[in-house]
C-alpha cells in the first residue's frame, strides 16, 4: 500500500475550494493536500467545473493556504495558472501560519525596577516600563513605548526605529529631552509652572500630533490611538 495524503484519506475535502466574497473570490488551498494535488485540482476548476463562474469582468482573488506557507515558486505557479483567465487578479496570499508567526513575534515589555541614574542607559527592542525615576543624565531608549512610573528627568526616546505611533508616559514630566521617532522636544508644550502644577496629578503621555510633540492625559490615550485588532 502506497503513501496516502491527507486529501486521499479524507475524501470530503477537496484540494481547492472557491467561495465568493463581497469584493471577489477566495481560493482556499487545503493544507493537508500536496501542492501537486492543489495544482491539478486548480486546473480542473479553472478549465472545467468552474469555468463559467470565472469568466466575465475583472475579479479579485484572495488565496488562503491555511497552515501551509507557499514558497515564492509555488505562488508564481498559482499566478501562472490564474493568468490563463485574464480577468482573475490575485489580490493577496494569506497564510494562517504566517499570521501566527507575526503575532508570536510581538515582544513582551521590558520591566526595569529602580532608578535610571546619570550615565545609565536602558535600551530595549519593544516597550519599556520603568518602575521608578529617570534621573538627569539617564537615558531610556525603546523601539516601542516608554512608561515611567515615577518622575522622568532624563532623556527618553521612544519609537527610535521609526515608530511614529510610539508614546512616552510618565507620572511627572521634567525631561532633559523627549524624542519620538525623529522628533525632539525638551519640554512638550509645558512650562515649568505647568510642570509643578501637574506634580502628583494624573499620569500623562507625550505623542506625535501632526508631526509635533504633544501631551495629554493618560485616560485619553484610547481616543488618540485606538486599539488595533
Amino acid at each position: 500500500m502506497g503513501h496516502q495524503t491527507g486529501c486521499e484519506l479524507n475524501r470530503t475535502r477537496t484540494p481547492v475550494t472557491i467561495k465568493g466574497i463581497r469584493d471577489g473570490l477566495v481560493f482556499i488551498l487545503h493544507d493537508q493536500c500536496s501542492f501537486e494535488e492543489i495544482v491539478e485540482d486548480l486546473e480542473d476548476k479553472l478549465n472545467g467545473s468552474h469555468r463559467q463562474l470565472l469568466t466575465g469582468p475583472l475579479v479579485r482573488v484572495h488565496v488562503q493556504s491555511g497552515m501551509r506557507v507557499l514558497t515564492e515558486q509555488e505562488q508564481e505557479t498559482i499566478r501562472e495558472k490564474l493568468a490563463s483567465h485574464g480577468n482573475l487578479i490575485i489580490q493577496e496570499f494569506q497564510s494562517t501560519a504566517e499570521q501566527l508567526l507575526k503575532s508570536s513575534a510581538v515582544k513582551p515589555p521590558h520591566l526595569y525596577h529602580g532608578t535610571v541614574r546619570s550615565g545609565q542607559i536602558v535600551e530595549h527592542d519593544g516597550d519599556i516600563v520603568v518602575i521608578g525615576d529617570v534621573n538627569p543624565g539617564g537615558q531610556v531608549l525603546a523601539t516601542g513605548d516608554i512608561y515611567v512610573m515615577g518622575t522622568l528627568r532624563g532623556l527618553a526616546h521612544a519609537g527610535w526605529r521609526g515608530n511614529k505611533r510610539a508614546i512616552i508616559a510618565a507620572v511627572f514630566f521634567q525631561p532633559t529631552q523627549l524624542r519620538i521617532c525623529d522628533v525632539i522636544s525638551r519640554s512638550p508644550d509645558l512650562t515649568r509652572e505647568q510642570q509643578r502644577e501637574l506634580a502628583g496629578t494624573e499620569m500623562e503621555f507625550a505623542y506625535l500630533r501632526d508631526g509635533q510633540m504633544a501631551v495629554d492625559k493618560m485616560n485619553h490615550l484610547y481616543s488618540i490611538r485606538p486599539r488595533e485588532n
